[in-house]
């Protein structure tokens, strides 16, 4: 038999809100449309302040009755205080859930049985990061055994998040400083510029259809070298951006757009103090 590879996501955490102002209450605070979120149609979002900063990103999955929320552990305590002091007079619950945990599969040509509780879905942010399942922790040995599932290091699914341009938010972004438009957020199905206001939306919106936007993340091939982040990229002597992180051959750098834009149609070979870099996306 096929053996598919599975990833487990050591580091989320998850939290529900129940209550029956629970759609009213998510749909003022976060960067995409609640009413997209089904049962068969997780979303993928973000909390921004008021200034239009990057605070936290998540996956909701309708459970119908509630909406369960997958969050990096980074990000957790800080969410649940913004949910509470945002909730009010809402008619919600904010609870902590224990027993979930989340796979990545590479297949889905899997042994599932639909009265299990699994929640299978593919990334909302990008079909190349393949199936996101969302699992009871007490069956995750079994689900990897009778599917004779290969387990593979996080080191391979941040290589793929990119190649395709998708930021890992814990290292890529910084809470209070970060941009969505910059960092590539209006592509990978985060955002929704047809609903109504939400926190941060304004500027958000205004960078948009202002054409305020003048650097975002490129995806780097180290051609020779090593970097770091914080490195100086430059074309020819001039600097137009910095390494933001990196992994093996492959680095993400904030650049000025016009910049990376003619530098990528020409091929151009960018450099740092000690590497020689072209952009690949």
């Amino acid at each position: 038999m096929t053996s598919y590879n599975y990833l487990h996501l050591k580091d989320s955490k998850f939290l529900s809100i129940k209550g029956e102002g629970r759609n009213e209450f998510l749909q003022g605070l976060i960067t995409n449309d609640i009413n997209k979120c089904t049962k068969n149609n997780p979303i993928y979002a973000c909390l921004l302040s008021p200034q239009g900063k990057f605070l936290s990103d998540f996956f909701i999955i309708n459970l119908e009755e509630s909406f369960l929320i997958e969050i990096n552990k980074i990000y957790f305590e800080n969410f649940i205080a913004k949910l509470n002091i945002y909730k009010l007079l809402s008619k919600i619950h904010i609870n902590i859930e224990e027993n979930y945990t989340s796979l990545v599969v590479s297949d889905l040509s899997l042994k599932i049985k639909k009265d299990m509780g699994y929640n299978i879905f593919i990334d909302p942010r990008c079909s190349n990061l393949r199936h996101k399942i969302i699992i009871n922790s007490h069956l995750v040995d079994n689900f990897v055994l009778i599917n004779k599932l290969k387990k593979i290091d996080f080191q391979s699914y941040r290589e793929l998040m990119i190649k395709n341009l998708i930021p890992y938010s814990p290292i890529d972004l910084t809470i209070n400083k970060s941009l969505l438009l910059e960092n590539n957020f209006d592509t990978i199905n985060a955002i929704d510029w047809n609903k109504g206001c939400y926190i941060g939306q304004e500027i958000t919106a205004r960078m948009k259809y202002r054409a305020l936007l003048k650097k975002s993340i490129r995806a780097i091939e180290i051609i020779s070298g090593k970097v770091n982040p914080g490195n100086k990229i430059t074309n020819d002597t001039n600097i137009i951006g910095e390494i933001i992180s990196s992994f093996n051959n492959l680095a993400i750098a904030m650049l000025k757009i016009e910049d990376a834009n003619n530098a990528f149609k020409k091929e151009k070979v960018l450099k740092t103090d000690s590497a020689n870099l072209k952009i690949i996306r």
